[in-house]
């Protein structure tokens, strides 16, 4: 799998452009706020349909137009894929695959296979549970496709749910509604916590690996839940959510907000023993938050039987050499793109010069 041409409108300050790239590794170079991120970022939202900046659609309108516009022309085992997608200031975003409009963005998800692997993701290990979720389901939605459709109707429940809790004092027969809410929001949650604690198991032992081939450190990946302590049997899960929904219902009426399920999980993340959060030098959060992305690599690479476009965003520069070299072994065989300032500090296959917004082959 890899991209072969991407075309782009008015995307923040990239202008109107065609590109096309090496199917091995491409060098995205030049001083920085050119815009090389945003190259990077419009791969990305072709692959998951966000920005992996978290900006906003209006936000990601060049200054001086109206919309923008993402095409990009894949090879996928000498098939040609494209994907599209575009956003006009007060209307909708739309998004192609193959010329063909889809309807949710769970049917783009697993089209295009990427992991990204930028300085921001050092918050993944140092930052809220927020992070760490939004990491999950971003990476297990590569590897399940089915996941996303369960993240997105437990999230529907859960926001009626909360307005229901929010207003109940007025409606006393809206306790029946939260019954039916509640039977919903264990289905959906079983099978979102069964996945994760799937995946942080098999993360945890990547991960392990990768490390003893750069450290001499240990590190203990475990998936933490409110709900349950031992999660291995969905049955159970469900039963377990359940009762604590019900168990729970006043406090959560009290606060009009609900306390228990998978909106609460977490991972916690412990070198040599200790919780890497209030214990880990920069340094080793760093190179842990660097052990998950080449784990979340290599297991979305297995499920697919896909090699996945790699796009690595300003984080050579704070590696040293071994870590650059060990990345870059490590992922042999995908299409990569390098965005770094300097150009002879990467060897690549094909050189791109970014000023200005302009996109220039070397």
């Amino acid at each position: 799998m890899y991209l072969k041409e991407l075309t782009i409108d008015n995307f923040k300050n990239l202008r109107q452009q065609k590109v096309t790239f090496s199917a091995g590794t491409n060098v995205i170079y030049g001083t920085n706020a050119q815009g090389k991120s945003n190259l990077l970022e419009c791969i990305r939202i072709l692959s998951i349909g966000k920005s992996f900046r978290n900006s906003k659609n209006k936000d990601m309108v060049n200054f001086n137009s109206d919309y923008y516009y993402i095409k990009g022309i894949f090879d996928i085992d000498n098939e040609e894929i494209t994907v599209e997608t575009g956003y006009k200031l007060n209307q909708n975003r739309f998004f192609k695959v193959n010329n063909n409009k889809i309807k949710s963005i769970s049917e783009l998800i697993g089209v295009i296979l990427t992991t990204i692997f930028s300085p921001d993701d050092l918050n993944i290990v140092k930052g809220s549970p927020f992070i760490r979720r939004r990491y999950m389901d971003a990476s297990i939605s590569m590897i399940k496709r089915n996941y996303l459709y369960d993240i997105i109707q437990y999230n529907k429940v859960l926001a009626n749910r909360n307005k229901v809790l929010k207003n109940i004092k007025f409606k006393s027969e809206n306790l029946k509604l939260l019954d039916i809410m509640d039977e919903q929001l264990s289905i959906y949650g079983s099978k979102i916590m069964m996945y994760r604690k799937q995946y942080i198991n098999n993360l945890n032992l990547i991960v392990k690996k990768i490390l003893h081939d750069i450290s001499d450190e240990e590190v203990e990946i475990c998936y933490w839940s409110n709900v349950m302590d031992k999660i291995d049997d969905i049955k159970y899960i469900k039963e377990s959510l359940s009762n604590k929904l019900k168990l729970n219902r006043e406090i959560d009426i009290k606060y009009g907000d609900t306390k228990y399920g998978p909106h609460r999980d977490d991972i916690k993340i412990y070198v040599n023993g200790h919780d890497s959060r209030i214990y880990a030098s920069q340094g080793q959060q760093r190179t842990i938050a660097l052990c998950l992305k080449l784990a979340e690599h290599e297991m979305i690479k297995s499920e697919n039987h896909e090699n996945p476009i790699l796009l690595l965003d300003d984080v050579m520069s704070e590696l040293d050499l071994n870590r650059r070299r060990y990345i870059l072994n490590k992922v042999t065989g995908c299409q990569t793109f390098i965005t770094h300032t300097e150009k002879d500090d990467i060897k690549g296959d094909k050189y791109f010069l970014i000023s200005d917004g302009v996109i220039m082959p070397d």
